[in-house]
């Protein structure tokens, strides 16, 4: 098992540890994508170099990752032992290819990706139309009703045509000899091949119960590749879909797939140079994103790439991605290994494949169901405690590929009397919010559980609320389980890849990548904050979200950490508009003394603080969030708030302007670009806030807001005579040196802090700091009133 790093073959990636945040351009107001995300068309060269750096660091070899598609049922795990082995022989049979042999096999695989990848030694919110929630059906025996052709598999003595493509790629040296087109219809062979030994020995079994072979499936292929999915948010195409039917149903496939359809993608090339491995792995890679976008109950991802003759199983999780060595179509062995893993992926349980046990669509109902846990606050003794509760569309898409794969549910405790009609909303009174969150693996040792924060705030705000802040009200929440056989199981990363070697479950779940998955429900519920129609709307919104910071810092002692656009939200009552925050899945709990707080580094990409971003050795304070709410501030204030083909027409002219670097590359790119634009107020204004939308209302006061925010945060009052602000009395910018313009002094006094760093001795400060930042955000809000309704100014 190696990471994939540089080689002779494959270039050394620079380390990145960001979620990535892809490209979008869905809009509407059912669903949230990135609006740190910016309109995507064809991966470019360009863009596919930024890809790789994002992912390839996330990216390790570990073979045992095949394991995790075996059937946990003891009687299917046998089946597919059995059915593997008929299907292999049989193909063997009437390939009639001559022996490779073992040593031949071993040559192969020396140019394979393993040994090009070895290791170098041991890292927003616009909206998604979505239309009626029966399109989110799972996939499973529903997928047929679009553009159908039949797969003739069933006759044996229409093998012929099928064998001939199969033997066209089983004889597949460095590159295969058709076109690509011919390279699909090989591929699309040997899927139908094995479905049909797969239905041939499903019927005809006598020893497992109809109600276990109902739980399986056949693994089939799109019939036309190269195609754009139905509902893809970028013209991209991949090359073939791969979904599910019936196990006994007439063996056909859909002509189109959509994303919300497939159970895996093949992104395939002709050869297999290092360039053709890296294209390949990183198409695959933002292919897969989408897949997570579109269906709400995936959990994990499985991808296949496939290079000339060799096949590479992956596997997308929350942390990272795991590639399987190759499986060499040349060789019977790789041939034999491909067909178990197809076989495999027919007959294992749902839960195996990604797919949630404890969410199920109601067709009857036309709407969705799912369980929500209800954990007591310390020992958990309510730990199989569930309640149902039913929703039909979402308000947040888990649109990254890696991550904590958030969703938001708008829902209801009331299961529907009928059926619900096409595009019919059901009426919610919650938000369920769903994500794989960092965790302990004991929940009772787990101090940063989201749960018991939201328990505490409630606890400390019903008791009083004299300034009537806006806050996240809990109704129940926990850890989710399942039945798996006579057991329940938490949905953690140790369950999730339950099966593998214990050298791979260390590097995908050990230490701090442990995840549990976590479900929420909120009474409050609102709608992205991309909704707000004008700056008045904005401000109100930003103004109410740092009341609650502030307030639940000071009584509550829980700092958020993560200000971003996902994490607040709009609440409309009538004409009246205000702000919660939400989210509290990186919030700590500032009270308790924690030696990893200075170095961790937490939030959303383009609102990172600088100490954040540069992973600086200053405590994190209030003042890291007020910096994250001035970038946010300048991020909305550069694209607008008209309507959405203004909005649209903005995000052009926002890829030109200095702030898309807060997005755009690594962290080093990232912080070099803050550096410069924070380093001082000339520096401020001419790069970011003249950028601003001058075709908003009140485009004028909101550049206003921003200086001031600025100041206060930058140039505070309350340094003593040698720091006025972020500046030397003597003339010298400590800014500008601890940002690098300049060269930085390294005195630090017994505390550690750096005397010389303006960060740290804002540090000390940050109660008053931010206090004042808030007060500038409240008189903003205050003068609203007195605005006045200038004329707009073309952009």
């Amino acid at each position: 098992m190696q990471a994939i790093g540089a080689s002779s073959r494959l270039p050394t990636i620079a380390a990145s540890t960001l979620e990535f945040t892809p490209p979008s351009k869905r809009s509407g107001h059912a669903a949230t994508r990135t609006n740190a995300s910016m309109t995507s068309q064809d991966l470019s060269k360009e863009r596919r170099i930024e890809m790789l750096e994002h992912y390839s660091d996330r990216l390790i070899v570990g073979d045992s990752i095949r394991k995790l598609t075996r059937p946990v049922d003891a009687r299917l795990r046998r089946m597919a032992e059995a059915i593997t082995e008929s299907v292999s022989g049989d193909m063997e049979k009437a390939l009639e290819l001559p022996s490779k042999g073992a040593g031949s096999s071993g040559d192969k695989e020396n140019s394979s990706i393993a040994s090009r990848t070895r290791s170098r030694g041991g890292r927003t919110t616009s909206t998604l139309a979505l239309g009626p929630a029966t399109k989110h059906a799972p996939s499973s025996g529903n997928v047929l009703s679009q553009g159908v052709a039949k797969l003739d598999i069933s006759p044996k003595e229409s093998e012929q045509p099928r064998i001939n493509e199969i033997r066209k790629w089983a004889k597949t040296e460095d590159k295969f000899g058709g076109s690509e087109k011919d390279m699909y219809e090989s591929i699309i062979a040997f899927f139908a091949y094995v479905a049909r030994g797969v239905k041939r020995h499903l019927t005809t079994s006598k020893r497992v119960s109809e109600d276990t072979k109902g739980k399986c499936r056949l693994i089939i292929p799109g019939l036309h590749p190269d195609y754009k999915p139905g509902d893809s948010d970028d013209s991209t195409r991949i090359d073939i879909g791969l979904t599910d039917s019936r196990y006994n149903a007439t063996i056909e496939s859909c002509t189109n797939p959509s994303y919300y359809q497939m159970r895996a993608i093949i992104e395939a090339k002709r050869g297999k140079t290092s360039k053709d491995l890296r294209d390949a792995f990183v198409q695959l890679s933002e292919y897969t994103r989408q897949m997570f976008a579109e269906q709400y109950d995936l959990r994990f991802a499985f991808g296949f790439t496939i290079c000339a003759g060799e096949v590479c199983l992956y596997h997308f999780g929350n942390s990272k991605i795991v590639a399987s060595a190759p499986m060499d179509i040349a060789t019977r062995e790789g041939r034999c290994s491909f067909i178990e893993l197809i076989v495999n992926m027919s007959l294992c349980e749902n839960s195996r494949l990604g797919r949630d046990p404890t969410m199920q669509f109601l067709s009857d109902l036309n709407c969705w169901e799912i369980d929500c846990p209800d954990d007591n606050d310390d020992n958990c003794a309510g730990r199989d405690t569930v309640k149902q509760y039913y929703f039909s569309d979402l308000i947040c898409v888990a649109d990254r590929l890696l991550g904590r794969h958030t969703r938001c549910f708008p829902a209801t405790d009331m299961r529907p009397a009928k059926k619900r009609e096409k595009g019919e909303p059901l009426k919610a009174t919650v938000v369920i919010k769903d994500a794989f969150a960092f965790a302990k693996p004991d929940a009772s040792e787990d101090d940063r559980d989201e749960v018991k924060t939201l328990k505490r705030i409630r606890s400390e705000f019903e008791r009083e609320n004299p300034d009537d802040i806006m806050y996240p009200k809990i109704v129940v929440g926990g850890r989710v389980r399942f039945k798996r056989g006579d057991k329940t199981i938490e949905d953690t990363t140790s369950t999730m890849y339950e099966g593998v070697d214990d050298e791979l479950l260390e590097k995908v779940s050990g230490g701090t990548l442990f995840r549990a998955h976590r479900r929420i429900v909120l009474a409050s519920i609102g709608e992205p904050l991309r909704t707000v129609g004008s700056v008045k709307e904005f401000v109100t919104v930003i103004c109410d979200a740092m009341e609650s910071h502030h307030a639940i810092v000071e009584r509550c002692q829980i700092l958020h950490r993560d200000i971003s656009d996902n994490n607040i939200l709009v609440v409309r009552s009538g004409d009246t508009v205000r702000g919660l925050l939400i989210d509290f899945d990186c919030a700590i709990d500032t009270s308790k003394d924690r030696g990893d707080v200075r170095h961790e580094m937490t939030g959303t990409l383009p609102f990172m603080s600088f100490n954040n971003i540069t992973y600086s050795n200053v405590k994190r304070t209030s003042l890291d969030d007020c910096e994250s709410m001035l970038y946010l501030l300048c991020w909305y204030a550069t694209i607008g708030f008209g309507s959405k083909d203004e909005r649209d027409e903005a995000k052009v002219a926002f890829k030109k302007k200095a702030i898309a670097q807060w997005r755009n590359g690594g962290m080093d790119s990232i912080a070099e670009a803050k550096r410069l634009h924070i380093a001082s107020p000339i520096n401020f204004v001419d790069c970011i806030v003249k950028k601003f939308d001058t075709a908003a209302k009140h485009s004028m006061e909101l550049r206003g807001l921003a200086l001031r925010l600025y100041q206060a945060l930058f140039e505070s009052r309350h340094f003593d005579t040698k720091f006025h602000g972020s500046r030397m009395t003597g003339g010298g910018s400590l800014m500008a040196e601890l940002l690098g313009i300049q060269p930085q002094p390294t005195a630090t006094s017994g505390d550690g802090f750096d005397e010389s760093n303006p960060f740290a001795m804002r540090s000390r400060e940050w109660e008053v700091i931010s206090r004042d930042f808030l007060d500038v955000l409240a008189r903003a809000k205050e003068d609203m009133v007195n605005w006045v309704d200038a004329p707009q100014q073309p952009r």
